[in-house]
Order: structure tokens, then C-alpha cells, then sequence
């Protein structure tokens, strides 16, 4: 037996770092933290009616693609948890997506701006490359925006049929997507998207304690290789809700295209 025991140690130094590495690690579509602290939650359920519907379309709309990936696509509705996060994971066929009650209650955060966060969530989950580990097939953090902003937002926006956004509408806003879409509700999708994508440049400015972004300003930088993770600017993440919106390339801010002769 004693003979076994230096057998045993080797082996669990061999397995710990591995299962470390396999383990479904959720990944956040924004930076950790502490808004949660000022979070209020009112006895009536005023917004959980919408939070509840915006989490409903996103489902319905993707879960046709999980089931040809014959995965299950869980998004857990954690009103009550006061979070100012989200976050999905993928382990063995299940995509588990977390939203959270926080996060919706932000005064920065408009119905749009949720849904965003929403399509960010689905983005890691059924964005494509790049991929932040290839097994689990999770889009990298830029990737998940632009997807986002470009496939996912407008569908969840459509479905809702909402009103009465002018109060969040900017001239930049309307002039852009009527200058790129002809049609009025396709407009109207663009301006929404738009909206959605200030609402969460608003809300990283708060969490990181930097000057709010304007889509007028955009990133100058041009990276030398993909970056998996966060983009290094906030402007940057507003920079990949423009352009996913308007259907057009990844900011260079955070993507490297191939150059093919």
C-alpha cells in the first residue's frame, strides 16, 4: 500500500491540471463588478414581464440551431439575483445561459441593451470562429458581439414588435441606418440595434470608470493578431455593435483579418 501512495500523488498531479482545463467555465459578457451593490429590487414585478419576454424570444429563436447541434439550450431567468453580468457555458450537449435581474434593473441598460447582452450570451454559444477553446466551440468575446449585434438583436427586436424608442435615438443613429437599409422596419431594426449597443457602451464606461463611447469616435487601433478575449477599449466593443449592425466587417480593434493573395 505504501508503495501505491507515490502512484497516487503522481497521478492526481497528472489529472487535476486536466480536469481544470475540461471544466465548463461560464464566460461573461461583461468585466466582474460590484453594481450589484446598488441594486434595488421593487416588491412589484414592473420589468419582469419584459425581461421575461426578451429571455422567451431569444430562446425560441435559437433553440431550432441547438437542437441540429442535438444540444439542449437552457437560459435560466434569475430575476431576483441582483448581478449586473450574464453569462453561458457549454458541457457535454447543453448550452446553459444565465441572465440576470441586475443587469435588466441598471438605469443604463435600455430593453434593447439587455437583449444585446442576451445575443451576446447566444453569440459565444452559435457565433463561430474565433473560438476561445476550440472543444467547446465558444466564440471568442469580440466574435460573440459582433454576432450579437449582427444576427441575433434585430431577430429578438423584430419578434417583440416594440415602441417608443425616440427618447434613446440619436440623429447619428437614424441618419446611418436609413442611409444603409431601405426599407422603414429594417430602419427602425438598425436604430433599435444602435440603441441597444450605447445602452451597453454606457454601462461598461460606468464599470470600468472611463469616458462614454460615441460611435462617431471610433478606435483607431489595429491589432497584430485576434484577440480572444475583451477588446482593450470600450469604444472598441461599441465599434463591433456598429459594425455588426450595419453588416459590415470586424473592427480592427480587436480583429485581425486574413490577408489572402
Amino acid at each position: 500500500m505504501r508503495n501505491l501512495i507515490p502512484v497516487i500523488i503522481f497521478l492526481f498531479i497528472l489529472v487535476i491540471p486536466t480536469l481544470s482545463q475540461i471544466t465548463p467555465k461560464k464566460h461573461q459578457a461583461l468585466p466582474t463588478n460590484d453594481l450589484w451593490m446598488e441594486d434595488y429590487i421593487e416588491k412589484s414585478t414592473s420589468g419582469q414581464e419584459m425581461f421575461d419576454k426578451v429571455i422567451d424570444a431569444g430562446h425560441a429563436i435559437y433553440k431550432p440551431l441547438a437542437d441540429e447541434n442535438e444540444e439542449s439550450l437552457r437560459i435560466n431567468k434569475n430575476w431576483e439575483d441582483p448581478t449586473v453580468n450574464a453569462n453561458a457555458s457549454r458541457w457535454y450537449g447543453s448550452v446553459t445561459i444565465n441572465m440576470y435581474g441586475g443587469l435588466f434593473r441598471r438605469p443604463e441598460t435600455t430593453i434593447e441593451g439587455f437583449a444585446l447582452v442576451l445575443c451576446h450570451e447566444l453569440g459565444h454559444a452559435y457565433g463561430g470562429e474565433p473560438y476561445i477553446r476550440v472543444w467547446s466551440k465558444l466564440s471568442a468575446e469580440g466574435q460573440a458581439d459582433f454576432i450579437g449585434s449582427k444576427e441575433c438583436l434585430h431577430r429578438i427586436m423584430a419578434s417583440l414588435n416594440l415602441k417608443n424608442y425616440e427618447e434613446h435615438a440619436t440623429g447619428f443613429m437614424k441618419d446611418t441606418c436609413a442611409e444603409k437599409f431601405e426599407e422603414p422596419a429594417r430602419q427602425d431594426l438598425c436604430v433599435r440595434s444602435l440603441i441597444g449597443g450605447q445602452s451597453l457602451g454606457n454601462l461598461l464606461a460606468t464599470i470600468s470608470e472611463v469616458v462614454i463611447p460615441d460611435y462617431e469616435t471610433p478606435d483607431p487601433t489595429i491589432v497584430e493578431e485576434t484577440l480572444l478575449t475583451y477588446p482593450d477599449t470600450v469604444q472598441c466593443r461599441l465599434d463591433t455593435y456598429l459594425q455588426g449592425t450595419l453588416q459590415q466587417d470586424r473592427p480592427a480593434c480587436w480583429f485581425k483579418k486574413e490577408v489572402t493573395e
